[in-house]
C-alpha cells in the first residue's frame, strides 16, 4: 500500500468516528428534550390552574355571603370557579376558591383569612394561603 492510500483511510475513519459520536450525542438530547417537555407541560398546566384559583378567589371576595359558620359555596360556571366560605368560631372568615383552567386537572385551590362586614368579605392584606390552615382535617374538605 501507498502512503497516499493509508492517510485517505485514515481521514475517512476519523469522519465516520465524528459522525458516530455526533450521532449519540444528538440522540442523548433528543431524549433529554422529550423528558423535559413533559415536565413543561406540568409546569404550564400547574400555572394555568393558579391563575385560575386566584381569579376564583378574587370572585369569591365580591360575591355576597351569609354569616353562618358552615361552609356556604358559590358557583361561578362560565369559567368552572368554585367559591366557599367559612366563619370560625373566632368570627373570622376563611374564603376557599378553586379553579382549573381546563381537561381532567384537579383543581387548584387557594385559601384568604379576612372578616364579614355585612354580607361582603373583607380580606386581611396578608391573609392568602396554598394550603388548608384549619386544624381539623374534616372542615378542609369543601362542599362540591
Amino acid at each position: 500500500m501507498s502512503s497516499k492510500q493509508e492517510k485517505g483511510s485514515t481521514s475517512l475513519l476519523m469522519v465516520l468516528m465524528l459522525l458516530a459520536v455526533g450521532s449519540l450525542m444528538l440522540s442523548g438530547l433528543s431524549r433529554q428534550l422529550s423528558a423535559q417537555r413533559f415536565e413543561v407541560a406540568a409546569e404550564i398546566q400547574f400555572i394555568k390552574n393558579q391563575t385560575a384559583a386566584r381569579s376564583a378567589l378574587a370572585w369569591g371576595e365580591k360575591q355576597s355571603w351569609q354569616p353562618q359558620r358552615t361552609w356556604q359555596c358559590q358557583f361561578e360556571s362560565r369559567n368552572q370557579w368554585h367559591a366557599c366560605l367559612h366563619l370560625t368560631n373566632k368570627g373570622e372568615a376563611l374564603l376557599a376558591a378553586s379553579g382549573s383552567a381546563a381537561g381532567p386537572t384537579l383543581p387548584f385551590t387557594l385559601w384568604r383569612w379576612g372578616v364579614l362586614q355585612g354580607n361582603k368579605l373583607v380580606a386581611s392584606a396578608q391573609g392568602w394561603l396554598d394550603f388548608c390552615p384549619l386544624l381539623d382535617d374534616d372542615l378542609c374538605k369543601l362542599p362540591r
